[in-house]
């Protein structure tokens, strides 16, 4: 599952890999904004935060600015861990895997150490959530070669319609053919949709909306531990990539085989 690497991947190795951490990703976004009030997932809506209370002149507007530092440098030093040629691809997933849960694990953490009642309290357990998700959208970008995008859905559901206009130009052309009846405008051809890329796209909203529902119901029930749900999936998949750093070379890499 962490092997390989853009076109070396099958669609099956993005799809396991896109579900799993899509997952976590909207576990992590719900539970986050329940318990602490912010959307840690993405950027946009902070960046919106940001103008708006800027605007106003809420003292609250540098922290919205923050948020989104917070991110960019998770995206940092996961790209930054995976330019480096210290060790093996799989076996930086494994850390980078490894340190996102320990983030997820502080965050839990945070709420038997400090004084909740600071203000600055949810502030610090926001940013490190910004990190962690940062981090994790930027090294599955990497790892799938730019194709999966796991902690938001903006771009997921722009590419659903797409494929959603490919696949009913399609039909539309199959039916007037079977048919005789004219239903197309224009002499275009349809685009012949990617089966592959619908599932994969569908994937990753499936899972995110199922991670959403599960933070948000956890989140409600549990408090701050919700987060150790997401903490020890990753646990799962740092001991995956471990795994498959100490395979040797031809060993279940074969196209298809889910390593």
């Amino acid at each position: 599952m962490f092997r390989h690497e853009g076109e070396q991947r099958t669609h099956r190795h993005n799809q396991v890999v896109a579900g799993y951490l899509a997952l976590i990703a909207g576990i992590v976004n719900s539970a986050g904004f329940i318990l602490i009030g912010s959307f840690t997932s993405h950027v946009t809506g902070n960046v919106g935060r940001f103008a708006d209370e800027l605007a106003l002149r809420a003292s609250a507007a540098p922290f919205a600015l923050i948020l989104v530092v917070a991110f960019f440098v998770g995206c940092f030093i996961a790209s930054m861990a995976l330019e480096s040629s210290v060790t093996s691809r799989p076996r930086t997933y494994s850390v980078l895997l490894f340190v996102e849960a320990g983030l997820l694990a502080t965050f839990a953490l945070l709420s038997y150490l400090m004084d909740t009642r600071n203000p600055r309290f949810h502030d610090v357990q926001a940013i490190l959530l910004c990190v962690a998700m940062g981090m994790q959208n930027s090294f599955v970008t990497r790892l799938s070669g730019a194709v999966v995008r796991t902690t938001h859905l903006t771009g997921v559901v722009t590419d659903l319609g797409i494929e959603s206009a490919r696949w009913f130009r399609m039909w539309r052309a199959q039916l007037a053919a079977r048919t005789r009846v004219r239903l197309v405008v224009g002499d275009a051809p349809p685009t012949v949709p990617q089966a592959p890329r619908t599932f994969l796209l569908l994937t990753i909203a499936a899972a995110f909306i199922l991670g959403s529902m599960i933070g948000a119901f956890t989140a409600s029930q549990w408090g701050q531990l919700a987060l150790l749900l997401p903490t020890v999936a990753l646990v799962f998949g740092g001991i995956k990539a471990a795994l498959d750093a100490r395979r040797p070379t031809g060993v279940g890499s074969e196209p298809g085989s889910g390593s």
